[in-house]
């Protein structure tokens, strides 16, 4: 199961228009493009994944209950240049 903070959700939806739910199909669907261990918080992982034609980054925990939990989603101009090509 995927899950994030309802708050997250809207201020990601509000000021970057990035709707979660959208991120939670590409990564079910598992079209992401890899994953990533988190260089400035050990605890995390990355999704790198193409959404709305630019590369994003998806911070992510799992849980003690197995879930994958959102920290939040940014576009980004380094995973962009490394993965640009990809997913598209």
């Amino acid at each position: 199961m995927i899950i994030w903070d309802n708050d997250k959700y809207n201020k990601l939806k509000e000021e970057r228009n990035i709707d979660l739910v959208e991120i939670e199909q590409i990564i079910l669907n598992k079209r992401y493009i890899t994953i990533l261990k988190n260089q400035s918080c050990p605890s995390q992982k990355i999704f790198i994944l193409s959404y709305n034609n630019y590369i994003h980054a998806v911070p992510f925990i799992i849980d003690c209950n197995k879930n994958i939990v959102l920290k939040t989603v940014y576009a980004s101009r380094k995973f962009n240049k490394i993965y640009g090509g990809f997913g598209k």
